[in-house]
């Protein structure tokens, strides 16, 4: 799963490189056309990032740290009788627990951010498509 994440994120960037590079294009020589795709790449690369991110959500959700209740004797993958060398991998088991930071909420907030800017992109393709000097000739 750790690879397909990063060929989403990796989908993701390429998707908004060249967004960029077609938008540039797009508003230098007004082309309409170059506007919405690169609408719609914006409108990609967010639902490539989306996966990426829900795709981390759940791989943590596997690696649940081990509960008191749940203690067996097997601490992962190590079968040994309780109170023998189980009992000395418990306080390591600390360092396999997974905490959210900064990072995933800077993610989410870039997937919210891809989502809004194909809104504004795709509102001025249709801005630019309306013009008003061709109405007033009819």
């Amino acid at each position: 799963m750790q690879n397909l994440s990063i060929s989403c994120s990796l989908v993701c960037l390429i998707i908004l490189g060249s967004a960029a590079l077609v938008g540039a294009f797009g508003v230098c020589q007004r082309q309409i056309s170059a506007i919405l795709i690169t609408g719609v790449m914006y409108l990609l690369a967010a639902l490539f990032a989306l996966f990426t991110l829900m795709i981390i959500h759940f791989k943590r959700q596997q690696g649940r740290p081990m509960l008191d209740s749940d203690y067996d004797g097997t601490v992962d993958g190590i079968v040994a009788r309780p109170g023998g060398v189980a009992i000395m991998a418990k306080p390591l088991l600390g360092a396999r627990i997974f905490l959210t930071s900064w990072s995933l909420d800077l993610g989410w907030g870039g997937v919210v951010l891809c989502g809004i800017t194909s809104v504004l992109w795709i509102l001025l393709s249709k801005i630019m498509r309306y013009n008003p000097f061709s109405a007033l000739m009819i």
